[in-house]
């Protein structure tokens, strides 16, 4: 399958002032290059994921510095004619992986493709819905009650496969070092290191923040550590919906009458839930089925 993955890195910095990555748009491109490989073409090449970036890029304009960059190596990705390729229907499907904050092409592409062979994504931490989504497959991340329309479906983040943690590992520390909201807790200055502090933890912390969504859950669940997500509760039906909350909830209750037994039993549950359902490549794929 050809796909056009329609992205800007100067349109994201700008939307956000400063911040070229987007982690919804990024893994969601990275999952489909693992189901696709070089087929999957970024319009403006997402800089953050290629490995020939590393170093390149002040840290200010980095959200974040681990688990979703430099993950790219050498490739073949062909990004010439892409407007005379869009004309001649080259590409099997247009997404759009950040559709707030970039819609390059869109005014010729809705002239020669179908609805149905657009995708919209939007990971945005704010609730509104782009008035495309009634024309459009759209994944919503942050996805309220209410916001109803057979083209609209929630989406959550992802983790790449080769980040997950392999086993066995051993357990030494109750809570993760990292305390979301604790600027002092922020101790680790390299992505092993601080996936270690969350192997070698019972309990890792994370909450909502902006929104409910966060790369934080999925990057203590990748490396075998249960997360204590106080209020998770409140979390919206349709927001977090690939996430396993009542499993999640029942294993952050455990801290009330702790059993270890149990606690190893919810905990490979989740980490096998996630190693199935929680990669990237599980995102993209769970995209791809709703066409």
């Amino acid at each position: 399958m050809k796909i056009l993955y329609v992205t800007n890195h100067n349109d994201i910095f700008n939307f956000t002032k400063g911040v070229i990555n987007d982690y919804q748009n990024d893994l969601v491109f990275h999952g489909l290059r693992e189901l696709f490989g070089d087929d999957v073409v970024d319009s403006t090449q997402i800089i953050s994921l290629y490995k020939e970036f590393k170093g390149k890029i002040l840290p200010q304009n980095l959200w974040g510095r681990m688990t979703l960059f430099w993950l790219i190596g050498d490739n073949n990705i062909d990004r010439n004619d892409i407007e005379d390729k869009i004309k001649d229907k080259y590409y099997d499907l247009i997404i759009y992986g950040s559709i707030k904050r970039c819609r390059n092409y869109y005014n010729l592409v809705s002239k020669i493709y179908p609805p149905d062979r657009v995708i919209l994504i939007d990971g945005n931490d704010e609730e509104t819905l782009d008035p495309l989504h009634t024309k459009h497959l759209y994944f919503k991340r942050e996805l309220l009650p209410g916001y109803e329309h057979k083209n609209i479906h929630p989406i959550t983040f992802g983790i790449p496969s080769s980040k997950i943690a392999k086993l066995p590992i051993i357990k030494t520390q109750q809570y993760a070092t990292n305390i979301p909201g604790k600027p002092e807790t922020y101790i680790f200055k390299d992505e092993k290191s601080y996936y270690e502090d969350y192997q070698k933890s019972y309990y890792g912390v994370t909450t909502k923040k902006a929104g409910w969504d966060c790369m934080r859950h999925y990057e203590i669940l990748g490396n075998y550590c249960m997360p204590y997500f106080p209020e998770l509760e409140d979390c919206p039906k349709n927001t977090l919906s690939l996430l396993p909350k009542e499993l999640l909830i029942e294993g952050r209750e455990l801290t009330k009458d702790f059993n270890t037994e149990k606690y190893y039993r919810i905990l490979d549950e989740l980490f096998d839930y996630t190693k199935h359902n929680l990669t990237t490549k599980n995102v993209a794929k769970y995209i791809l089925s709703k066409i």
